[in-house]
């Protein structure tokens, strides 16, 4: 027999297997008999796990574990890992606002598998500083912690968080391909550090522009599309003091300027022009013409908007301006849609509904961008959202991982985030593409079709070993210019030498080796711009 003849026979013996595979109603072929017949063709461990790698979607999906859903695999694999469980409760540290996404699942949880659980509420702005006292401590207190994104690599490298590839590998949580993936590039910034995966991700929070679009009618205006309020940001100033009506209490622009809050909006304007929050060398370029031009233009905005917004965070922003109509637009997470919609929870007076049920009042945007060489470049940050991180120090870390999996699984991520008394958000694509009727009310409108075209501008914070020093000094400088105490040009200096500063006791090689790597998570279009194909360790 040819060399050709026999390829050509072991690949239709191959795909004959694995067929068999995929369908079991038919055929009993399980995982452990396909590798047995994987192996009579000549296959080592090495070859197999490759070539699982590269099968069709259907084949993978069996080989993850015995369970046709990401959540039958983990119901099964925490059932088969109870009886000899060390502990018969995962204690999760949660942050505070998020119960209402896991509470009312404890017992359902518990019944299908046998293992109870504990939720340990601390608050928001502290996750972080918890979770890095667990890596100190090593006590085992908590088998899962939610932290955000920004956090992974401080809690990768300082050992608490235990990479969770082999367990993807084994269940499968359909979350990097398939119909109920999470997209490029959050797939990947949202639970990566150095290649690995640290945090099964849970929130969709990429920005998006809710905008009073009853308003801009009154005015005899209209959007650019029905899915951009304007395309640039001098449209969006422009517009915003359009439409400012101070004597009615109606206000141009609704942005942070509060401690804290306030630097995502600097994130979000100045990376669309082309601008990195470090060079390829991990020097900071927050006092470049770019980053100071861009604090001016925050500032000048300022003149359009309420006193509060200086001491405002986002929960005031929501309850006491936008959905209070009081203001023309305002960014922000996919919540704040949901809560400027909801006459009934929130008591916005500007959930008005049309005759076909959509809404009346409101429309949905994504972010401005910048124009480069007749190229519209958004840059659309990702702030906060959360990640089920599993403890090294857990005795049971498979469990945890398996409810971790169950929990933001397609079926039940579409059941937990529409829930009362938790703030997860939209993020997988069967919630924006097949969502059920109780999701699509709690978003209603174009608002899941516009957030699932928003995630390919999506830019990561600073998503570094040091995260919350770096952010920190950005943000305290950028509170101080905005309320006049330093000159733009004072603050980013500022920011810049306090960020490198940090860089140099971090240690810079290792500093811009992760550097490089999140650069490779960006947007296709913001990377091109910048060249980050052309730069070297």
């Amino acid at each position: 027999m040819s060399h050709t003849d026999k390829k050509e026979q072991f690949t239709k013996e191959l795909y004959r297997l694995w067929s068999m595979h995929a369908d079991r109603k038919n055929y009993k072929v399980s995982r452990r008999d396909l590798i047995k017949g994987m192996a009579g063709l000549g296959l080592g461990a090495g070859a197999i796990k490759m070539l699982m790698n590269q099968a069709p979607f259907s084949v993978r999906q069996a080989w993850a574990a015995e369970g046709a859903t990401p959540e039958e695999r983990a119901i099964n694999g925490a059932k088969a890992l109870f009886d000899s469980a060390e502990k018969k409760t995962i204690s999760i540290m949660y942050p505070s606002g998020s119960g209402g996404n896991l509470s009312p699942f404890v017992e359902e949880w518990k019944g299908l598998t046998g293992f109870d659980l504990e939720l340990i509420e601390v608050p928001v702005t502290e996750t972080h500083q918890k979770a890095m006292q667990e890596a100190v401590a090593k006590t085992g207190r908590y088998d899962i912690m939610i932290p955000a994104p920004l956090s992974l690599a401080d809690l990768a490298e300082s050992g608490v968080a235990r990479p969770l590839d082999d367990y993807m590998d084994k269940y499968d949580p359909e979350v990097y391909s398939g119909p109920n993936q999470l997209q490029f590039p959050v797939s990947d910034f949202g639970q990566k550090y150095k290649g690995k995966t640290y945090g099964l991700y849970c929130d969709g929070d990429w920005w998006h522009l809710s905008y009073r679009k009853d308003k801009l009618a009154e005015k005899g205006l209209a959007p650019k599309s029905k899915r951009e309020m304007v395309h640039t940001w001098a449209e969006y100033d422009e517009l915003c003091a359009t439409m400012h009506d101070p004597d009615n209490n109606f206000y141009g622009a609704l942005e942070y300027r509060s401690p804290f809050w306030n630097k995502f909006h600097w994130m979000t304007r100045v990376q669309s022009k082309g601008h990195f929050y470090f060079d390829e060398d991990m020097n900071s370029l927050a006092d470049t013409p770019q980053g100071i031009e861009t604090v001016k233009e925050l500032i000048a905005l300022q003149d359009i908007m309420p006193a509060e917004q200086f001491t405002y965070g986002f929960t005031e922003n929501y309850a006491q301006y936008y959905a209070q109509g009081r203001g023309f637009c305002e960014f922000g997470w996919p919540s704040l849609w949901r809560y400027s919609n909801d006459a009934a929870g929130s008591q916005s007076i500007i959930a008005g509904k049309g005759e076909d049920g959509e809404p009346s009042q409101t429309a949905v945007s994504k972010v401005p961008g910048t124009m480069h060489n007749g190229e519209l470049v958004r840059s659309c940050i990702h702030a906060f959202a959360w990640d089920f991180v599993v403890s090294n120090y857990s005795p049971i870390q498979e469990a945890a991982y398996c409810f971790s999996q169950w929990i933001t699984g397609p079926t039940m991520s579409m059941r937990s985030i529409p829930n009362e008394g938790g703030y997860f958000d939209p993020w997988r694509d069967n919630h924006f593409f097949a969502p059920s009727a109780e999701f699509f009310a709690s978003y209603p409108g174009d608002f899941l079709a516009t957030h699932a075209e928003a995630i390919v501008d999506a830019v990561p914070e600073i998503q570094l070993r040091g995260a919350a020093e770096y952010l920190n000094a950005l943000d305290v400088n950028l509170t101080a210019a905005y309320n006049g105490n330093k000159s733009p040009e004072e603050a980013m200096e500022d920011t810049a030498k306090e960020q490198n500063r940090i860089t140099r006791r971090l240690g810079k090689a290792e500093q811009k080796e992760s550097w490089h790597g999140l650069a490779k998570m960006y947007p296709e279009p913001l990377q091109k711009l910048i060249g980050v194909d052309k730069w070297v360790l």
